[in-house]
């Protein structure tokens, strides 16, 4: 159980009393394990709520279930704690890259990146590598969206998890809608504060504590780190729920206004003509075209139209 926080000597105490409840702390004899060993463990389940001692010291332990939620929690939780201490640290780098002699140290393992620019060249390279498998955890479809797609022409598994109030806006939508019908697996939570991406299991990408995560992220290639944001992303996968039929972002077919839409664009040669046509201002027509555009993945609307027909769209 050391991997959800446990010593070898707390897990067997808790192991003891798994198997002997009731049995009294006093009583309690396990091998090579010395009594003071013994108190001090019980004393931490306690605090850990895997242990309760009640009348006449009796001991009893909660279901392995449970004991196991209640450790994956916690650890999650320090986990979280530790990704928000790496960060307020961070700017020490500088001040120790200032005395490194060059040579003197390998390169990074954890890189900030500070620019909006910088950070989506790094996303894009980082999802042109990536063979097995990207998770993204975002309030909403961000600026990965591109990448993403690429990524799934190309076979790699794409799992999404977002915020439910991003089913509520417009251009988020789109862009899930253009992830799922792509191959994208998505999910959804009522609340997530978390901006994470990890790819192949081998490096994360994690915002700092700031409200734009297109900015100020954290590239993070050291092994034990990586694991720990996958595992948070993991439960957060786990506990997110399917979208349900009247906000899955999956249309497996466009309605018959994008079908119009995406006639006209290929039929018309000035949005003024193909938005008297549909009745619509042309801000109206050209936010559709745009937002048909990013749910094709497409960068321009000859691009679009082709993939459209390419589809039997049209």
């Amino acid at each position: 159980m050391s991997i959800l926080g446990l010593s070898t000597q707390e897990g067997d105490v808790y192991q003891y009393f798994l198997h002997h409840h009731g049995a009294s702390q006093a009583q309690a004899e396990i091998e090579g394990v010395s009594r003071s060993a013994v108190d001090g463990a019980v004393e931490r389940l306690c605090r850990l709520g895997l242990l309760e001692i009640v009348e006449e010291d009796e001991v009893f332990a909660i279901a392995p279930e449970a004991a196991v939620d209640r450790l994956t929690d916690l650890r999650l939780q320090q986990l979280q704690r530790d990704l928000r201490g790496i960060t307020r640290s961070h700017r020490l780098v500088g001040e120790l890259r200032a005395a490194q002699e060059p040579g003197a140290f390998p390169a990074e393992r954890i890189e900030r990146l500070r620019d909006t620019t910088t950070v989506r060249e790094r996303i894009d390279r980082l999802a042109l590598f990536t063979r097995r498998e990207i998770l993204s955890a975002q309030p909403s479809a961000g600026p990965e969206q591109p990448a993403l797609l690429r990524a799934l022409r190309r076979g790699v598994r794409v799992r999404v998890v977002v915020a439910g109030e991003a089913l509520h806006q417009e251009s988020a939508l789109s862009r899930l809608r253009s992830l799922a019908r792509h191959g994208a697996e998505v999910r959804v939570v009522d609340r997530l504060g978390e901006h994470m991406l990890v790819y192949d299991g081998r490096i994360a990408v994690v915002a700092e504590d700031a409200p734009d995560a297109s900015r100020d992220v954290l590239v993070v290639q050291e092994g034990s780190l990586v694991k720990s944001v996958r595992a948070l992303f993991d439960r957060l996968w786990d506990g997110a729920r399917i979208p349900v039929d009247d906000e899955r972002p999956v249309t497996a077919s466009p309605t018959e206004g994008e079908r119009q839409i995406l006639t006209l664009m290929c039929q018309v040669g000035k949005d003024e003509a193909g938005a008297r046509a549909m009745g619509i201002s042309v801000r109206t027509y050209r936010r559709r075209i745009a937002e048909l555009l990013a749910a094709l993945g497409a960068g321009n609307r000859a691009q679009a139209a082709l993939i459209a027909r390419e589809r039997g769209w049209i």
